[in-house]
């Protein structure tokens, strides 16, 4: 009797324990997506992962619609951002949408219910914020769709997605019990109309604030638009408050700055967009800024992006245009300041070229001094007729600001020679580097000897130390600088074998020989190009133009002969600088192959330097010759139908106790620049030898680091950052490697 008594109480309470265990569900959907055609489905695209807060599913593709609502679900807590990726197949990019059912009907229409875009990406990143009055403590519906970006428009709540599929999950908001973690953002932090937008991005769901504008006036609006009535700077702060207890933001400077040019007589509009036209990036002065092309139109930039020039001080000026088609290039500016442009005015003219250049000194005379003046800058296709008001087709007219000063200091002496360690011989070129429009110049080289030209070259007689001495003068006074110790060896130069081309005697001309030798960046950029012809014995020697080069980065070689015919080049480097070529040092050895388009007179291969290169100049030896079969060294005499050539490879030389640097790292590409919104950054690096993994951090303009992250950056492994979270504006991106090299790139997020 006990015993039945104990299997029927359990009986009994079995339904209750079965509740207990199953999951709470969100409310029913009021809609169901579909399940992809089956004819798209061996295309593979699909969800493979969703991550949120304490949320992480991994799924498969090609299953269509699935509701895990019951199963997986995350915490939340309202008021408080919340990170969120999406990671969908490697079949192609797709368009992601998330929604979430803040107020538990079964429905995506409410307020805000849509929480997260991206588009054509198969990694997407970004965070959204529950807001105060969504139902807490229940299972609401999460709904990811997604789908092939590249066909079909991007999904909806409701839609059945035509290649890839909508997965439903549940999110359980929490209140909040924090106090606010004050912070905003301004739509500019320089105006020159005295108007600011002020948009509060307070955590943990501030009820009141009250702003402090910084010039003793204040407010209480949550997103206010403030104006200045006087020129100045001004720290602006926020402080946030809610029933937990309130903060305080750190300060924000915005300079409102009321000079600007005139205006412009005409603003021409871009009539027929095509085909990446456009100014992607301006640099002069102060001012390097990147910008959209020829889509965004004409652009207005004198507030913002301005730079103050010394008349009769030379400066470059940089324009890089877009896409890889050549540009015709105009730049104007607007000397007299009457918001016109005319002919005396053009200061840059190039008809056909990408990325154009010059150098600019701007005239005392006839210059408004003092005051903003317009600087106008014009691209189209090549053979559009440019004018300074007339419409562009393809391109764009894009302005800036410059304020031209007369120099009123003594001038800033600055020198660099040609010298470094492992210099020899005795021979140094050196170079006056001094700004503030010096007018005269005096050289004490440090061995009795000096020189009043501004680059004087010099031969000193035996070893160092020397100390060596620049004075420079202009109208206003003279400054100098001293080095101590400045070329402390000038040794006797390293001496290599000898090696020769020949005809079929020796002592006879050959038949073959090299025209010209190049080194390119794997971007394509031309580092080195020397042109030569048949050499007096055939041998040439081109040391003297040393080729600058990155410890740890990889270069095209591109030697191209006098026949059209296949033949072997064989080229060696003296990397460990003894004065021999040994066996480990041949950088390339190989065949030209004609056909296909390939023109058997031009040779290229992919030459990769050693991490660390030893100071001084680098012995490369190229060598050509027709016979195919046979193997020569490098230091072997008269190669029937051969040249040799010898040139210098030469590295940064770097500081005791400096890291390596690689600034350069031509192999990294940063895209799409400007960056924009809802999109990721993107990092692919080709160089091989430098690949590995980075620490990655962004800074702003003031070194202040905003954002720090790590990737692992090399010829297959592409990766992404999100940049998401920063206001629009200018930053550095600092990429350091395991050995802690640096490289520094500019960034902008639109």
């Amino acid at each position: 009797r006990g015993l039945l008594f104990t299997l029927l109480t359990l009986l009994l309470a079995l339904p209750a324990l079965t509740q207990a265990q199953t999951p709470q569900c969100p409310a029913a959907t009021a809609c169901r997506p579909g399940n992809a055609p089956a004819a798209n489905l061996p295309f593979g695209f699909g969800i493979v992962q969703v991550t949120l807060g304490n949320l992480s599913s991994t799924s498969a593709v090609r299953d269509g619609y699935q509701d895990y609502s019951c199963l997986r679900q995350a915490t939340l807590v309202v008021g408080r951002s919340s990170p969120l990726s999406i990671q969908t197949s490697s079949a192609g990019p797709e368009n992601v949408r998330v929604y979430l059912d803040y107020n538990n009907d079964g429905a995506f229409t409410g307020a805000g219910e849509l929480v997260f875009s991206s588009d054509n990406r198969t990694q997407q990143t970004g965070s959204f914020t529950p807001p105060a009055g969504a139902v807490l403590g229940q299972p609401l519906r999460l709904r990811v769709a997604a789908d092939y970006a590249d066909v079909v428009p991007p999904p909806t709540a409701c839609a059945t997605s035509q290649y890839s599929q909508t997965e439903d999950y549940a999110v359980v908001l929490t209140a909040n019990t924090l106090a606010p973690a004050a912070a905003f953002s301004p739509d500019v932090t320089l105006t020159c109309t005295g108007s600011v937008q002020l948009r509060d991005q307070s955590q943990n769901l501030p009820t009141s604030w009250r702003w402090d504008f910084g010039d003793g006036n204040s407010s209480s609006e949550q997103n206010p638009r403030y104006c200045y009535a006087a020129p100045g700077t001004y720290a602006v702060r926020l402080t946030a408050t809610n029933a937990a207890g309130s903060s305080t933001s750190a300060p924000v400077s915005i300079t409102y700055d009321n000079r600007v040019p005139v205006a412009a007589t005409c603003a021409p509009a871009t009539t027929a967009y095509c085909c990446n036209y456009g100014i992607v990036k301006f640099e002069l002065g102060s001012i390097s800024h990147a910008s959209a092309d020829g889509s965004a139109g004409y652009q207005d930039f004198t507030c913002a992006q301005r730079t103050e020039l010394f008349v009769d001080e030379t400066y470059p000026l940089r324009i890089s245009t877009g896409g890889t088609l050549a540009h015709a290039t105009q730049a104007y500016l607007d000397f007299n300041n009457d918001g016109a442009f005319t002919a005396n005015e053009l200061i840059l003219n190039a008809p056909e070229a990408r990325n154009p250049s010059t150098t600019l000194r701007v005239p005392a005379a006839g210059a408004r001094l003092g005051q903003p003046l317009r600087l106008r800058l014009i691209t189209d296709f090549v053979g559009a007729t440019l004018t300074p008001c007339g419409p562009r087709m393809n391109g764009q007219v894009e302005d800036y600001t410059v304020i031209l000063r007369v120099n009123d200091q003594p001038p800033v002496v600055d020198f660099s020679s040609s010298y470094g360690p492992g210099s020899c011989g005795g021979f140094v070129q050196f170079n006056d580097l001094s700004r503030g429009v010096p007018t005269a110049w005096r050289w004490d080289f440090g061995d009795g000897n000096s020189s009043t030209q501004q680059n004087p070259s010099h031969v000193y007689a035996g070893p160092g130390p020397y100390t060596v001495r620049l004075s420079v003068t202009n109208a206003v006074g003279t400054t100098t600088l001293s080095r101590p110790n400045f070329l402390p060896l000038l040794p006797a130069c390293l001496s290599y074998c000898a090696a020769n081309g020949s005809g079929r005697n020796p002592g006879t001309a050959s038949n073959f020989w090299i025209v010209r030798v190049a080194l390119e960046t794997s971007a394509g950029a031309v580092l080195f190009g020397n042109s030569s012809g048949l050499e007096p014995g055939g041998y040439g020697n081109y040391t003297s133009r040393p080729i600058s080069v990155a410890a740890g980065s990889s270069y095209v070689l591109r030697v191209e002969s006098s026949i059209s015919v296949m033949h072997r080049v064989m080229a060696w480097a003296d990397f460990n600088r003894d004065g021999a070529f040994a066996t480990t040092e041949l950088l390339t050895s190989g065949l030209t192959v004609g056909g296909g388009g390939r023109n058997p007179a031009v040779y290229t291969a992919t030459v990769g330097l050693p991490a660390t290169l030893p100071a001084g100049p680098i012995r490369l030896r190229v060598l050509t010759l027709t016979d195919n079969q046979l193997l020569p060294g490098p230091c072997t005499s008269n190669i029937f139908n051969a040249e040799v050539e010898d040139y210098a490879l030469l590295a940064p030389v770097l500081s005791a106790g400096q890291a390596p640097a690689r600034a350069a790292l031509p192999g990294l590409r940063l895209y799409p620049t400007p960056t924009p919104a809802g999109q990721l950054l993107r990092l692919a690096l080709a160089d091989a030898p430098a690949a590995g993994r980075y620490a990655l951090s962004v800074e702003n303009m003031l070194g202040a680091r905003l954002l720090s992250a790590s990737r692992r950056l090399g010829p297959t492994a592409e990766a992404t950052l999100d940049i998401s979270a920063l206001p629009p504006g200018v930053y550095v991106l600092r990429l350091r490697d395991e050995q802690g090299r640096e490289a520094l790139r500019r960034i902008v997020r639109e």
